[in-house]
């Protein structure tokens, strides 16, 4: 815990030094369906999609805006290895207005429970093909806390609170970069196979080459298990 509260001291210290040179700034609403089949007891399928409008942007003056900023569809094929670890390989299709993208995932899983608390450690590594660009390779790990809001457990109808950050380092043609993910969602239980998440999803990156910018999106996320 001790190492994962310094790490974020000192990405939003180096937030803070470019900030200094008038970040890019922008923000907007960020809607998310997550489907999730199970094809038994160790193996399932979870097919995501997210799409990303642009709201407010302080490129383009102080006038608010509806602008399509991105939208993601991705598909990973998840095992589990022992009770609360699983390993997942994901494959993932960017449209964006310049080039469209594509992208390769590997994923390591691990959940520990604690009383009232789930603790997610989520490690990915993955590879970015974008044409006319180099390739990027980027690890992420992802530390997120799950905390029940009327009792031990969530159960159906109940209300829930999750925390997590993940920073990410990124490698493109020999320049190293640093982006930041920290996220605080309201999520309810509606039964054993759906949940909504409301979340609060801040974003930053640009630590270490020119450039730095700041995202905020107010997201909105539907779980279905079947």
């Amino acid at each position: 815990m001790k190492k994962f509260l310094f790490a974020f001291v000192f990405l939003g210290g180096l937030g803070e030094l470019k900030a200094q040179e008038k970040p890019v700034f922008f923000t907007g609403i960020f809607p998310e369906l997550s489907l999730t089949k199970r094809i038994n007891t160790l193996h399932k399928i979870n097919f995501k999609v997210e799409n990303q409008e642009v709201i407010f942007d302080n490129r383009e003056g102080e006038n608010l805006q509806f602008t399509h900023y991105r939208t993601d569809l991705m598909l990973f094929f998840d095992r589990n290895v022992r009770p609360g670890m699983s390993v997942a390989l994901g494959v993932f299709h960017r449209f964006q207005e310049d080039e469209d993208a594509n992208r390769i995932i590997q994923q390591l899983a691990v959940l520990q429970r604690m009383r009232n608390l789930r603790i997610n450690h989520r490690f990915r590594t993955d590879q970015t093909f974008t044409r006319n660009e180099a390739l990027e390779f980027r690890f992420r790990y992802r530390f997120s806390l799950e905390i029940p809001l009327e009792g031990a457990e969530v159960d159906p109808g109940e209300l829930y609170v999750v925390i997590s950050d993940e920073p990410i380092f990124s490698s493109q043609a020999g320049e190293f970069e640093i982006e930041n993910r920290l996220v605080l969602s309201l999520g309810k239980l509606i039964n054993k196979q759906q949940k909504l998440e409301w979340a609060v999803d801040y974003r930053t990156d640009g630590f270490v080459q020119e450039g730095f910018r700041t995202r905020l999106w107010a997201k909105i996320s539907y779980y279905y298990n079947f």
